[in-house]
């Protein structure tokens, strides 16, 4: 027979440990698991110490970018994950006493407007009443707010965590208004870009290293070199781009499963055939380890939804 109380005061006595211990393991490094528990990274040091110490095992491996799993602390992580993450939805349930549950959502400005926006009475009328707060900027990791609870980002492939959960792959497409297709019927291929380099409208990058195609890397991946391609329009967010295209005043990249609805209504058509895939994509990560099931719920709809819009966009495509 199992003594149970035995096992509730050996479990008692490294709990916080423990949760110290998934804490770090979802987010990969100390210093922002850390910030979440609100504690110093020393003192979490000493807790994943105190846990390692207990088991008598090695959890970790540091490194210069981080912290890495051992063969062990992916085995207890692999069985703690599910039953831990239960037990904290479970007591997050029942010490929540407000029936509309508040959820913080850190994401990028283009799939806030063209893919988020246009759900949420959907969502609302699927998932029940919704306290719902979305965070938008150029960086959704780097501008997350204290608490946030989903995050959804463009990343590379082989960027992305573990714990992520692909929403919709990048597929890149040249836009622009019916209008502005025909005023410009000699632009046929990529290649025609390079003489109305002009009328191409570029995304302001806060950094060298962004995640999303921009022109350069479109015409480049078809083998169109670019050497000395100008930036004469430059927005700060997709949004205005996305107006600019529409008023007929350029050129726009358009990603499948963003824009599918403009070019369904006719607002906006591709002015190429030519599609860029890369090794990028939107990806979803629930950050708070102690998640409602409201967060979970909502985490699981948009999942369910891109699966839903990435058909769709593939059937506009072909």
């Amino acid at each position: 027979m199992v003594d149970i109380g035995k096992n509730y005061t050996k479990l008692a006595g490294n709990s916080a440990d423990l949760c110290a211990f998934m804490m770090v393991c979802r987010h990969g490094q100390l210093s922002s698991a850390a910030r979440e528990m609100k504690i110093s990274q020393p003192s979490l040091s000493q807790r994943i110490k105190n846990l390692e110490m207990a088991l008598n095992l090695q959890l970790f491996s540091r490194t210069s970018k981080g912290v890495d799993l051992t063969r062990e602390g992916q085995d207890l992580y692999r069985r703690m994950e599910g039953p831990l993450g239960q037990v904290a939805d479970r007591f997050d349930e029942f010490s929540t006493t407000s029936q509309s549950q508040k959820v913080l959502i850190s994401v990028d400005y283009a799939f806030a407007s063209f893919w988020l926006l246009p759900r949420l009475p959907r969502m609302r009328a699927e998932l029940g009443a919704l306290n719902l707060c979305i965070l938008t900027s150029q960086n959704p990791v780097e501008n997350a707010a204290p608490g946030t609870d989903i995050i959804i980002r463009m990343a590379q492939f082989n960027q992305s965590k573990a714990r992520e959960t692909l929403l919709i792959k990048e597929r890149v497409s040249a836009i622009c208004s019916p209008q502005f297709k025909q005023a410009n019927s000699s632009i046929q291929c990529p290649h025609d870009l390079l003489d109305h380099s002009a009328l191409l409208l570029h995304l302001n990058s806060p950094s060298t290293d962004t995640p999303w195609c921009n022109w350069t890397e479109w015409l480049e991946l078809l083998d169109v070199p670019t050497n000395d391609l100008s930036k004469e329009t430059v927005f700060s967010n997709y949004e205005m781009i996305v107006r600019a295209a529409i008023e007929g005043q350029g050129v726009a990249l358009g990603w499948a499963g963003l824009i599918d609805d403009l070019l369904a209504g006719a607002e906006l058509t591709t002015l190429l055939p030519d599609i860029v895939t890369t090794q990028c994509g939107y990806f979803i990560d629930v950050v708070q380890i102690m998640r409602s099931r409201m967060v979970t719920d909502l985490q699981q709809w948009i999942v369910k939804e891109a699966g839903v819009s990435q058909k769709s966009s593939a059937v506009t495509a072909a």
